[in-house]
C-alpha cells in the first residue's frame, strides 16, 4: 500500500510526519492565497522540498493531485480543504462556447477569499 505524501508507518500504525505535513499545508496556504499551480511548483523547488516521487521538481499534476485528495482532510482540516475545491471550481467552472465567449456571466468565489 502506498500511503500519501506526508504520512508513514510506525510498526502497523499510520502516522503523520510532521515536516512533510508542514509542506501540504503550505501548499494548501498558497492556493488559498491565490498562486497557481505553476508557482507552487516553483516555491516547492526553491526550498529544495523534494516530490513524492522523490524528484528534485515536483509537477503541476501532482500538485493537483494532493490539493484534491481527501486524504490531506486530517491534516489541513475540513473547511480548509473544502475552499480549497471551491477554489478549484471557480478556476474550472466558466465554459466557453464555439465562438470564445464565456457562458456562464459569474464565477464563483470562496468564502474565504471575499474582502470584508
Amino acid at each position: 500500500m502506498k500511503l500519501p505524501y506526508g504520512y508513514g508507518l510506525n510498526g502497523e500504525e499510520i502516522v503523520v510526519y510532521e515536516e512533510k505535513a508542514d509542506v501540504v499545508r503550505n501548499i494548501f496556504e498558497y492556493y488559498l492565497a491565490g498562486a497557481s499551480l505553476g508557482k507552487i511548483v516553483d516555491m516547492l523547488f526553491t526550498k529544495g522540498i523534494s516530490s513524492p516521487t522523490g524528484n528534485p521538481r515536483w509537477t503541476r499534476a501532482a500538485v493537483d493531485k494532493l490539493l484534491t485528495n481527501k486524504k490531506y482532510i486530517p491534516i489541513v482540516g475540513m473547511r480548509v480543504y473544502l475552499d480549497a475545491q471551491f477554489e478549484r471550481e471557480r478556476w474550472y467552472n466558466v465554459d466557453y462556447d464555439k465562438v470564445g465567449h464565456p457562458r456562464k456571466a459569474v464565477r464563483y468565489q470562496s468564502p474565504s477569499l471575499e474582502t470584508k
